[in-house]
């Protein structure tokens, strides 16, 4: 009995994980950014997935949209000024990426950029600014 409870358990854990979208968590940024506004900072975890939009992506083939999470001059502990997203996937205009699950990131507010490279050169999307907790 206590085996199949646990059975019908775990059936049920991994049937809501295959109905939720793939980016159930993702914190979705506006086109243009957060640079200005009047809001707080949003918050992102290490990990978790950030929706990124930006026109230029459509038109560029997906080895040519490269994200960058730029620390500013906050962070000179960690050594580095910034750094590259690997984890990503294009859907249309948004590029959906994880952000690295660095600790050095951690408590940082960081300034996110696409960089797009298509046949008439190089465009850039300002993401805006989200503080990694």
């Amino acid at each position: 009995m206590r085996a199949g409870l646990i059975a019908i358990a775990t059936l049920a854990t991994a049937a809501a994980a295959l109905a939720s979208p793939p980016y159930a968590n993702e914190l979705m940024l506006p086109a243009g950014g957060t640079a200005g506004r009047a809001a707080a900072i949003p918050k992102v975890a290490r990990g978790q997935f950030l929706g990124l939009a930006c026109s230029s992506i459509s038109r560029a083939a997906g080895d040519a949209v490269r994200v960058v999470i730029q620390l500013g001059a906050d962070a000179p502990s960690t050594g580095y000024s910034g750094v590259l997203a690997t984890d990503q996937e294009i859907s249309g205009n948004t590029v959906h990426v994880r952000v690295p699950d660095l600790p050095d990131l951690a408590e940082h507010v960081v300034r996110v950029v696409v960089y797009v490279t298509d046949q008439s050169g190089l465009h850039s999307c300002d993401a805006g600014k989200v503080r990694i907790v």
